[in-house]
């Protein structure tokens, strides 16, 4: 139990690093457009608005798999729904990513992140408490 809740300490940590995602400027988002070589995105109130809104669910994604680390056991059933959305996230990720035209680093990292997580997820599963045989 205290290996899946680090692994979810730590997923949670790396979603929480999209937060300032809520509030940077223009300038920082197209200078990660460079870095990715990617054309700079339209200056376009749409696209500031989608790029903030995507940063909040995913700091909010974070601040969720911090809460299920505090009692994996307790959160068994939200823990089935992370397990489903890192699968439906990989392959959409793998889906977009090539729709979009984007670099292939940038969704097949998104996609295998998601799997990685959801496999740990499963290998470190939470068990019932077994009773204890009284004598």
């Amino acid at each position: 139990m205290k290996t899946l809740k680090v692994v979810l300490v730590v997923m949670g940590v790396l979603f929480l690093v999209s937060a300032p995602g809520t509030v940077l400027p223009r300038s920082s988002l197209v200078g990660w457009a460079a870095i990715w070589g990617l054309q700079a995105p339209p200056d376009h109130p749409l696209v500031a608005y989608s790029v903030r809104m995507a940063s909040l669910a995913f700091a909010l994604m974070g601040i969720f798999l911090l809460v299920l680390a505090t009692d994996p056991l307790r959160y068994r059933p939200m823990l089935v729904l992370t397990v489903c959305g890192c699968f439906a996230a990989a392959v959409l990720a793998l889906v977009a990513g090539r729709l979009a035209e984007m670099p292939a680093l940038w969704y097949l990292g998104d996609a295998v992140g998601c799997v990685v997580a959801a496999v740990l997820i499963l290998a470190f599963w939470p068990r019932e408490p077994q009773p204890t045989a009284s004598p």
